[in-house]
C-alpha cells in the first residue's frame, strides 16, 4: 500500500498565516508534502495514493496538550474513577460503588476530578458517603486541587482519628461536636493518606501500562503530543522504555520535577544537576526532555494561591509554599546556568511576581557566554500584575495556562474573589498583547483532557452554570486554536516542525465533526474527533 494519503473535501485549517484555509493536504510518509488546492495536490500524488474524502468536516493540526500528567491520568482511568461528570453526591457514590464491586476487599480505590461547586447538593462529600458504597475498600478521591475526601478505611490506614493532631500546614476537617474526621483532608494533610496508598506491583510496568492507556484515549480527542510536567526518574524510565520498544502512543516532552510535592518532603535537584549531563531540548520528535518543573503556591479554588489582593474571606485562606522561597533565585540560576529552561507553577499574582523577580535575578547572573535558547514559562498565571507582564515580555517568558479551569471549577471562584477581580482571570488577550506566547492545555487530572472543553471555555469564558468571567479577554478563533497547537509546540522547541499544517512539518492532524471557526460555541462543547493522524498513520477512526 502507498505511504501517501490525500485528504480533500473538507475545511482544512492550517494555522499557516500565509495559507490559513486549504482544500486538501497531501501526506507522504510521516511528513506533510503539500497543502493547497485539491486539483494541484492530486497531480503531485502517486497513482496509488490513498484518497480520503473529509465529507465537509474540518481538519486541524494535532492538539498539543502542553501540561498533562499522562501516567497519573492513565492510572486513574484504568484502575480508579474519574468524576468530572459527577454533578451530585449521588453521582459520586454511584461511580465509586460500581468500581468497588469489581475490587477485592481491602484493595484501594483512588479517583479524582470532583469539585463541590458542581454538586447540586452544594456540600462537600464525606467519609460516610463513601463508606455507604465501599465499606470494604479504602477510598481516596482527589478534588481538583489541594483536597481529598477519604473514607473510614483510608483514614484508619493513615492513622487519622478524633484524637490525632492536624499535620503542620494541613487541615483535617472534623465534625464540630464529635471531633470525628469528616474525611476531608486539606493541603499537607493530604500526604497522610497519600503516603499509605500502596505502590502497585510491577512499578515500571504499571507506569508503562498507564501511559499506554491514557495515550490511546487521548488520540480519540485529536491529542498527538503531550508535555508531562514534573516527572520523576521512574516515569522517565517508563517513557524511555516505551520509546525504545517503539510503543509510545503519542509524542512526549518530559519536564523533570525539581522538588518533592512540598519542598521539605523531597530533595530538590540542586546537587544532581551536574550529574545529569543533558539539558532542555535533548531528544527527538517522539521523546524529548523539557524544562525543569518548579512550583511556588497552591490554587484559587482551594484559597491557597498567593495573591496580590485579599480573599473575600481571608480567614479561610491558607498559604501553601511548595519550595524554599529564600533559595528560589539560586534554584533558577542553578538550572539556567546549565542550559535548562524552567516552567514554574504560579497561580496567584504575588507568586508570579516572585517568580519573575527570580528569573530576572538569575538571568543577570549568567556568565557571559552563549547559551541555548530558553523556553521559560509561568504555569497557570491566573492574575499577572502589570510588572509581571512587562518582565515576561522583556525576558521572553511564556505562559502555560488552562482555559478549562473556568468551565470545570469557575463556579466556586466568586466565593474567593470579587467579580471585578475575576474579570482578569487567565487574561489570554492581555498576555498576547504584550507579545507573550500563550500555550493552552488541560492539566489533566486537574481538569478534563477534552480539548474542546478548553476551546469552549476560552471562547466563552463560561463556567458550567453559564457564569461569564472576563469576556474582554476572549481571543479570535484562530488565535485560540494556536494556543492549543503551535504555542504548545513552541514550549518544546518544536514550533518549526509541528502545530501547523505546512509542507515539511510532521503529519500530525485531527479531523473534527464541528466547524471550530464558525459553529456556535455551545456546539464546540460537544465537538467530536472522527479521525486522528499521527506520524502519517491513521491511529484513530470513530
Amino acid at each position: 500500500m502507498s505511504n501517501e494519503i490525500l485528504f480533500y473535501g473538507g475545511k482544512i485549517v492550517t494555522l499557516d498565516p500565509a495559507n490559513p484555509i486549504a482544500e486538501a493536504v497531501l501526506i507522504k510518509g510521516n511528513r506533510i508534502a503539500g497543502v493547497g488546492a485539491s486539483s494541484d495536490l492530486r497531480g503531485q500524488a502517486v497513482a496509488s495514493a490513498r484518497l480520503m474524502d473529509l465529507e465537509g468536516q474540518m481538519m486541524i493540526p494535532g492538539i498539543v496538550d502542553s501540561h498533562n500528567h499522562l501516567p497519573t491520568a492513565g492510572k486513574m482511568m484504568k484502575d480508579g474513577v474519574l468524576l468530572f461528570d459527577a454533578f451530585s453526591i449521588d453521582d459520586v457514590k454511584r461511580k465509586v460503588g460500581e468500581k468497588a464491586k469489581a475490587l477485592a476487599p481491602g484493595a484501594w480505590l483512588v479517583g479524582g476530578g470532583w469539585i463541590e461547586s458542581s454538586f447540586s447538593d452544594k456540600r462537600l462529600p464525606n467519609r460516610w458517603d463513601l463508606d455507604e458504597v465501599a465499606p470494604d475498600n479504602p477510598v481516596v478521591l482527589y478534588r481538583l486541587f489541594g483536597m481529598v475526601v477519604a473514607n473510614s478505611k483510608a483514614l484508619e490506614a493513615a492513622g487519622i482519628d478524633a484524637s490525632s493532631p492536624d499535620p503542620e500546614k494541613g487541615q483535617v476537617d472534623r465534625d464540630p461536636e464529635t471531633k470525628e474526621p469528616t474525611g476531608i483532608l486539606r493541603d499537607w494533610a493530604v500526604n497522610a493518606v497519600r503516603s499509605v496508598i500502596p505502590e502497585e506491583e510491577g512499578g515500571l510496568e504499571d507506569q508503562m501500562e498507564a501511559i499506554l492507556h491514557s495515550g490511546r484515549e487521548y488520540l480519540k480527542y485529536g491529542i498527538t503530543s503531550v508535555i508531562d510536567p514534573g516527572v520523576g526518574p521512574e516515569t522517565m524510565r517508563a517513557y524511555h522504555w516505551l520509546y525504545r520498544k517503539g510503543q509510545l502512543p503519542l509524542r512526549v516532552h518530559m519536564m523533570p520535577v525539581w522538588h518533592g510535592l512540598f519542598y521539605h518532603d523531597g530533595a530538590d535537584l540542586t546537587e544532581r544537576l551536574d550529574h545529569l549531563g543533558l539539558c532542555s531540548g535533548f531528544g527527538d520528535e517522539w521523546l524529548r526532555v523539557g524544562a525543569l518543573k518548579m512550583a511556588i503556591d497552591g490554587g484559587l479554588g482551594s484559597q491557597t494561591a498567593m495573591l496580590n489582593e485579599a480573599y473575600l474571606d481571608p480567614g479561610k485562606a491558607r498559604e501553601v509554599i511548595r519550595l524554599d522561597l529564600e533559595r528560589l533565585k539560586d534554584y533558577m540560576y542553578e538550572g539556567l546556568s546549565r542550559g535548562w529552561s524552567i516552567g514554574i507553577h504560579c497561580c496567584g499574582g504575588r507568586a508570579q511576581d516572585l517568580a519573575m523577580d527570580a528569573f530576572a535575578g538569575a538571568m543577570k547572573r549568567l556568565p557571559k557566554r552563549d547559551f541555548p535558547e530558553f523556553r521559560n514559562n509561568i504555569i497557570h498565571g491566573y492574575f499577572p500584575s502589570g510588572k509581571a507582564l512587562d518582565m515576561m515580555k522583556e525576558l521572553g517568558v511564556s505562559v502555560s495556562l488552562q482555559p478549562t479551569f473556568t468551565y470545570v471549577e469557575g463556579d466556586i471562584y466568586p466565593d474567593d474573589l470579587p467579580m471585578e477581580s475575576l474579570e482578569g482571570f487567565k487574561p489570554v488577550k492581555s498576555y498576547r498583547q504584550h507579545g507573550i506566547v500563550v500555550a493552552a492545555n488541560s492539566d489533566m487530572t486537574s481538569s478534563h483532557y477534552n480539548p474542546f472543553w478548553g476551546i469552549y471555555a476560552a471562547l466563552t469564558r463560561k463556567t458550567r452554570t453559564g457564569l461569564q468571567l472576563g469576556t474582554a479577554e476572549v481571543l479570535d478563533r484562530t488565535s485560540t486554536l494556536e494556543m492549543f497547537t503551535v504555542a504548545g509546540a513552541y514550549l518544546s522547541f518544536e514550533e518549526n516542525i509541528k502545530g501547523r499544517l505546512i509542507p515539511g512539518y510532521l503529519a500530525d492532524l485531527a479531523v473534527v465533526d464541528t466547524d471550530l471557526l464558525e459553529a456556535d460555541p455551545e456546539d464546540i462543547l460537544e465537538a467530536k474527533v472522527t479521525m486522528t493522524i499521527l506520524d502519517g498513520q491513521i491511529v484513530f477512526e470513530r
